[in-house]
């Protein structure tokens, strides 16, 4: 196994909203399990190790998963940097890190590929996927400068009138060199609002510290959409 990609999938969530009793990554669409459009997408690009972070409903999950993946468990759910410090002696045994969140499956190949080679060509410490949105969701906004330079993310529920505005959304799939991502793991701090410990906050303390990250386009932005609800699966079904 090439020890220099690992992929961490966030799969630890409920599917409340889908009104569906399993864990989320395992509701179906076409018949398939969320989580296993990811795995497909993943496994294709060859030579990444995979690791599931498994809480709700876990058991399910880890029968699921049998021979596809590693695991962790978080057994609490404290939000999306909590989940990845559960991976930390996985991360320290390759040099780049991958972050998905399960519930986006139209994340394809090509994408993975691209983050690999931006992120290499590069020589960055983070590269990440974003889009253009026409519509209205509570995703991160990225803030640009005129010479299209990341200045800072806003987390949705702390944005002002101003900020809600921007379409730039940030739709949480990483690739991180490791070392850096094991540094700023550290440094994240609980949500004033939620007391959770949010991964997106990584991005503003690379940015304040001078480390380099990496934004890539994704033109279609429905690719990069999660599914919260029935209402976004359908809207990312529609042509």
């Amino acid at each position: 196994m090439n020890d220099n990609y690992l992929a961490i999938i966030l799969a630890a969530g409920k599917g409340s909203r889908l009104k569906f009793k399993g864990p989320k990554a395992l509701f179906k669409i076409n018949n398939i399990p969320l989580i296993q459009y990811l795995y497909n997408s993943i496994t294709d690009v060859g030579s990444i190790k995979l690791l599931t972070v498994v809480g709700y409903r876990k058991n399910t999950l880890i029968n699921y998963i049998n021979n596809k993946s590693s695991y962790v468990v978080q057994d609490l759910q404290l939000g999306t940097a909590h989940a990845v410090n559960q991976c930390t002696e996985h991360i320290k045994k390759y040099k780049n890190t991958f972050i998905f969140v399960a519930d986006a499956p139209l994340i394809s190949e090509s994408f993975i590929s691209n983050m690999m080679r931006l992120h290499e060509e590069q020589k960055s410490d983070c590269t990440f996927l974003y889009s253009k949105f026409p519509v209205n969701l509570p995703y991160g906004r990225l803030i640009f400068d005129n010479h299209n330079r990341l200045l800072r993310l806003v987390e949705f529920h702390h944005a002002n009138k101003q900020e809600i505005k921007v379409n730039t959304y940030f739709t949480s799939q990483y690739l991180f060199k490791s070392s850096t991502l094991l540094e700023v793991l550290k440094k994240i701090n609980p949500d004033v609002k939620t007391g959770e410990f949010n991964l997106t906050d990584s991005l503003n303390l690379l940015i304040n510290q001078g480390y380099k990250a990496s934004p890539l386009f994704i033109k279609n932005y429905k690719k990069l959409i999660g599914i919260n609800s029935i209402e976004d699966f359908n809207y990312i079904m529609k042509k």
